[in-house]
């Protein structure tokens, strides 16, 4: 069932992403700061440390009372495990942005060239949404376990 769900979910995100990317212009359409306003505007969208944090913890919350239910059920069993995964979906979220935020080089752009730095950011571009879907993801299979 858990593999269902996160299948639909993935599959989601690619048509969405699919559908949006054809209603934007190409990077080679778009100007050097354009592409960049967009990559800081998707990076400033997924910079959600402390809400997945707060996740985290209140999900580490019913994990642990989960835990004390004795005889532990299968229900109870299954619902503990959903719980540590998600946790461990939201944290890879977040190490991934750390990651990203790590090596991503504002600076690199202004010793390229414009043909340069614009395949660049559209790399780079591409890096952040994907950095955005699961951070996204994450906190959409937090708050539905959560009961949000």
């Amino acid at each position: 069932m858990k593999k269902v769900l996160v299948s639909l979910v993935v599959i989601g995100f690619a048509v969405t992403s699919c559908q949006k990317s054809g209603e934007q212009k190409t990077g080679e359409d778009q100007s050097v700061e354009q592409i960049r306003d967009q990559v800081m505007a998707i990076h400033d969208e997924v910079m959600r440390t402390e809400e997945i944090m707060d996740l985290k913890e209140k999900i580490s919350h019913q994990i642990d009372s989960l835990s004390k239910i004795t005889p532990a059920t299968p229900v109870s069993q299954n619902r503990q495990q959903e719980g540590i995964a998600i946790n461990q979906s939201l944290t890879e979220a977040d190490e991934l942005m750390n990651d990203w935020m790590h090596n991503y080089r504002s600076d690199t752009l202004d010793v390229l060239d414009e043909a340069q730095a614009k395949a660049y950011l559209n790399s780079e571009l591409k890096k952040i949404t994907v950095v955005k879907e699961k951070v996204t993801g994450g906190i959409s299979q937090a708050k539905k376990f959560l009961g949000n």
